[in-house]
């Protein structure tokens, strides 16, 4: 947060309350993925370089695929233009993500079989996909969430060993995520990417 904004929070915080209320309730009918992209938008019509990098992120580890993020620019072709479209693209080749490479983008998203469900145990367990994908589960009682296995920082590779009870740490920089959401509480300011995953005949499986 600026100085500009604490500053007016601490001078006028009722109005301030207000105008961070409307933010918080106004997307309150879309789902994750749809803010997550429009977040992404308004950063590239704005052409807010740190904020795109951030959002961007963030975004991904909601989600939204690498290919909807381009389609999103497309998209806005109306109100962005050709040349904050080039832009984008320049950040985010410069970011060098590995979602965005041509033969991920050409990949058709499908239903992955990771492991047998009994076979997955309580708290975190790494594994790794058919196409050698490193991922952690994190299993309570019967709910299973499956991450990528990278820290959202610099793609640091975390493992189960890294985990303690609900909690992972990057061996690298420290940051700190909680296994029940993929959320960041400690250090950073990005969550985890999180698989849609779900179990049949008792076998996990998750979509990328």
């Amino acid at each position: 947060m600026s100085d500009a904004l604490k500053y007016l929070m601490e001078i006028r915080p009722e109005e301030m309350d207000g105008y961070f209320s409307f933010l918080k309730n106004s997307g309150k009918h879309l789902d994750d993925k749809t803010k997550a992209i429009i977040s992404v938008i308004t950063k590239v019509d704005k052409q807010t370089a740190s904020g795109f990098r951030q959002y961007l992120k963030r975004a991904l580890s909601k989600g939204v695929t690498a290919n909807e993020v381009i389609d999103a620019l497309f998209v806005a072709f109306p109100t962005l233009g050709l040349s904050k479209i080039v832009w984008a693209i320049d950040i985010l080749l410069e970011m060098n993500l590995s979602e965005f490479t041509p033969e991920n983008m050409k990949t058709v998203p499908s239903w992955h079989q990771l492991i047998n469900n009994k076979d997955l145990k309580a708290g975190v367990t790494s594994i790794k996909g058919s196409d050698g994908t490193n991922l952690l589960a994190y299993k309570e009682n019967e709910e299973i969430k499956i991450y990528d296995a990278h820290c959202p920082h610099e793609s640091t590779l975390m493992s189960e060993e890294d985990s303690q009870g609900t909690k992972i740490t990057c061996p690298l920089h420290k940051w700190e995520f909680d296994m029940c959401s993929g959320e960041c509480i400690g250090i950073g300011n990005r969550s985890m990417k999180m698989y849609e995953s779900k179990v049949e005949d008792d076998l996990v499986l998750a979509y990328w």
